[in-house]
């Protein structure tokens, strides 16, 4: 699978420097650019440690870290992490598998979310109990019915299907929220975004 992400890091064009607004960092969770909420779905208290599972090229982390936060980026291509660590230094990006990286710590996260990232690649019965274990806090994730990576198996689930999985494995609090697609969008596909709250014990 690392193999299938350097390949799709290649063919993907690095996220802009600066956007509409003129800003150096933002957040997307749509795939359409300066489009979508931001960082507020996760409600990060100041100076939250958040967790971005399959960070790719580090634009969201970026922005996580410049908004005061400590953040740590993990994500199986080689060539995606050497590009974050390369344009933003100071982050904090891990090169490997987002399960195993969740399972050989102990450090807790008041917040995790995946953009087109691990939630969408990975088996939510695995990953979804080792994501519980760590956080103390919201969970979001998005995705979209896009073409590409076909040849790596993802979980292309329903919001309600999706809730149903969040629910087994402890969260509560289980929303989503379908993104049009902006006027005049090429490709005219929504993005579903899943929050979910991992509660207090």
């Amino acid at each position: 699978m690392a193999g299938s992400w350097d390949q799709y890091a290649q063919a993907r064009t690095p996220r802009r420097a600066h956007n509409a607004a003129g800003a150096s960092t933002w957040f997307n969770w749509t795939q359409y650019p300066d489009h979508g909420p931001g960082l507020e779905v996760l409600n990060p208290s100041p100076g939250a440690h958040v967790l971005d599972l399959g960070c790719g090229k580090g634009g969201n982390l970026a922005h996580v870290y410049a908004q005061g936060h400590r953040g740590v980026g993990v994500d199986v291509s080689a060539l995606q992490v050497a590009h974050a660590r390369t344009r933003w230094p100071h982050l904090a990006v891990v090169l490997g598998d987002a399960v195993a990286y969740l399972d050989e710590g102990e450090e807790p996260f008041d917040a995790a979310y995946s953009v087109f990232g691990a939630h969408w690649f990975t088996d939510p019965d695995l990953l979804l109990p080792a994501v519980h274990r760590r956080l103390r806090g919201v969970l979001a994730f998005s995705y979209a019915p896009l073409n590409m990576l076909s040849t790596i198996p993802r979980w292309d689930l329903e919001p309600d299907e999706w809730g149903e999985l969040l629910d087994k494995h402890g969260f509560v609090d289980i929303e989503h929220q379908v993104i049009a697609p902006p006027a005049g969008a090429e490709s005219g596909r929504p993005t579903t975004l899943m929050r979910a709250v991992r509660p207090e014990e």
